[in-house]
Order: structure tokens, then sequence, then C-alpha cells
């Protein structure tokens, strides 16, 4: 069995093949590196590999979204900016951004 070695690869190699590309490749290359270091995030890579959820939605399930929904339409919601003030966290989020 052969073992493969990995070459070091500069920064700057990957800039100069990135400069050498097509315009319309741009797009590719940029969601294909995000994916990379997306990857790399532990949080990231549970949530991108768990599961589908493919349990069937439940009549209940229906009934509380319908509700949901009126409760939307009606203006019975409470903003973000509320709940983190409800919660004491509206100074942390402050503090933390300073």
């Amino acid at each position: 069995m052969a073992t493969q070695q990995k070459k070091e690869v500069s920064r700057q190699e990957i800039k100069d093949l990135i400069d050498g590309l097509p315009d319309l490749e741009l797009h590719a290359v940029k969601r294909f590196i995000q994916y990379i270091r997306d990857m790399n995030d532990p949080v990231f890579r549970i949530l991108a590999e768990a599961p589908w959820d493919d349990e069937p939605v439940s009549q209940e399930d229906l009934r509380a979204i319908a509700e949901a929904n009126k409760d939307i339409a009606a203006g019975r919601v409470t903003s973000h900016e509320d709940l983190m003030r409800e919660f004491g966290l509206h100074n942390h989020q402050q503090r933390s951004n300073a």
C-alpha cells in the first residue's frame, strides 16, 4: 500500500491558481473554499452531517403551524430585542461587541 505524502502548499500558490481562473469560475471556487473552512468548524460539521428529519408531519404539527401563522398575522409576536432584554442578554451582547 503506497502512502501519499502531502506537499506543502503556500497561500501564494493558491492565490496564483485563483488569479489564473476565468471570472465565471470564481463563484464555484469561493463556495468550495467556504465549504472547506466551514467543515473545520465542529458545530457546522455536526449540523451538515446530521441525518435528514424524515418523520412525517402530524396533524398536531399542522395545527401548531397554522396557529403560529395566525399569531404572526395578528401581530402576536415578540421581537428578538425584546427576548434578549427579557432574558438579560441585551447588555451582554453590547459588551461582547465592544
